[in-house]
């Protein structure tokens, strides 16, 4: 079971900066870093660059330094059971690991802090344990992005939370022109963006998340299905029964007497 022992975010230090564990710790250390920097981990000698994590292991000696200008990080030492990282025999331990939009991982290591010195002692044990095993996993995933050589794009962070919007409000009206100019884009080139990002083109997604919000509307209301179809972006009822039986395979009216 992961436990934390102490932590910090926003920590930063004036140049010319070093710290020095030459015999290591007996426990976890997580850095989220956010500025370049010198590390010596172990036998290694690396840089750091900004919007990276590193997990250094028990007992090994580390040091890293930032001589010439400010270096920022958040920060957090814990004790675990080996198997409590995500596929413990590839976890990677003492090495560095890019992470797009830092600021989510900030955010997992507020909360962890948040609940060990805030929630009540009876529930905050448990609330530890599952943040950190969101945060490790979605660590993981990072470095397995990096190791399977994913085409690295700087609008992928930026589509992801467009994606989220979509999924939002799927009934909202989109227009592919204004997206691309907000991602200063041509269309073609964001279709292709899209595509590659979610394996799964822009108005096919749309369509997806559209029917799937209309489907809950079927089932779960008793809107009639002119209004569900116009609660759900389409300004044909006819276009929207068209989709919808090619998704799910039935009309809205029959999906609607199986699903009660």
């Amino acid at each position: 079971m992961f436990h934390l022992l102490y932590g910090g975010c926003h920590t930063r230090h004036e140049p010319p900066f070093e710290l020095s564990r030459p015999k290591g710790l007996n426990h976890f250390v997580l850095l989220l870093v956010k500025t370049r920097a010198e590390f010596h981990i172990g036998n290694t000698s690396l840089y750091s660059y900004p919007d990276s994590a590193v997990i250094i292991s028990p007992h090994t000696p580390y040091a890293y330094a930032s001589p010439d200008s400010p270096y920022m990080d958040d920060w957090i030492h814990f004790t675990c059971d080996p198997d409590d990282f995500p596929e413990t025999s590839g976890f990677p331990l003492d090495t560095f690991i890019p992470l797009e939009n830092i600021s989510r991982f900030t955010t997992f290591l507020q909360q962890i802090l948040w609940e060990q010195n805030y929630t009540p002692e009876k529930y905050r044990a448990d609330n530890v344990h599952a943040l950190f095993q969101v945060l490790m996993r979605n660590i993981f995933v990072s470095y397995q992005e990096q190791s399977s050589h994913m085409t690295y794009t700087p609008y992928r962070i930026r589509l992801r939370s467009l994606r989220l919007s979509l999924l939002a409000a799927p009934y909202e009206k989109y227009e592919l022109k204004e997206i691309a100019g907000q991602m200063g884009v041509s269309i073609s080139y964001f279709q292709h963006l899209y595509s590659d990002t979610f394996g799964i083109s822009f108005r096919a997604d749309l369509i997806s998340m559209r029917i799937e919000y209309a489907k809950e509307l079927i089932q779960n209301t008793n809107l009639t299905i002119e209004e569900i179809a116009e609660q759900s972006g389409y300004t044909s009822e006819v276009h929207f029964y068209r989709q919808f039986r090619k998704e799910t395979g039935f009309t809205p009216a029959s999906f609607r007497s199986i699903s009660r």
